[in-house]
């Protein structure tokens, strides 16, 4: 017995919707993908605390991560305590005006690590020690 062949292959209009479902999930891709990637990081968990920012709008500052193995954070790597004062000292020297060290430690750490590093940020000629905490719930 012999069917009649009815599929036409490449003759009449071409049809726009499986274009369509393989261009709009590659467009919404391209689109937002930095949104759709999770931002690799280190979670430090702040304290919290009921006071106000210290530090003025645009003024520069220092950034150290403390995280709660008590690991150094600085320019987005990791270093360790004794590099820590040279790259201080280096930044410090770099600029002219009065140097700010904000510290987001966790609220982990040790006090006598604090004061640690904070009394080493003193002596590489930063001026103010800055803790980051997150404020209280009301």
């Amino acid at each position: 017995m012999k069917f009649a062949r009815t599929t036409r292959i490449l003759t009449g209009r071409p049809d726009a919707a499986p274009y369509l479902c393989v261009l709009f999930p590659v467009a919404f891709m391209a689109l937002f993908h930095e949104f759709l990637v999770l931002p690799r990081g280190l979670r430090i968990e702040l304290p919290e605390a009921a006071s106000g920012s210290a530090l003025a709008p645009g003024e520069r500052a220092l950034v150290v991560g403390l995280d709660a193995n008590e690991q150094i954070y600085f320019e987005n790597q990791r270093i360790e305590w004794s590099e820590l004062k040279e790259l201080l000292t280096d930044r410090v020297r770099g600029t002219n005006a009065p140097q700010t060290l904000v510290l987001q430690a966790d609220r982990d750490v040790r006090t006598a690590r604090l004061l640690e590093l904070s009394t080493l940020a003193a002596q590489a000629g930063v001026r103010s020690v800055f803790f980051l905490t997150r404020p209280s719930a009301p």
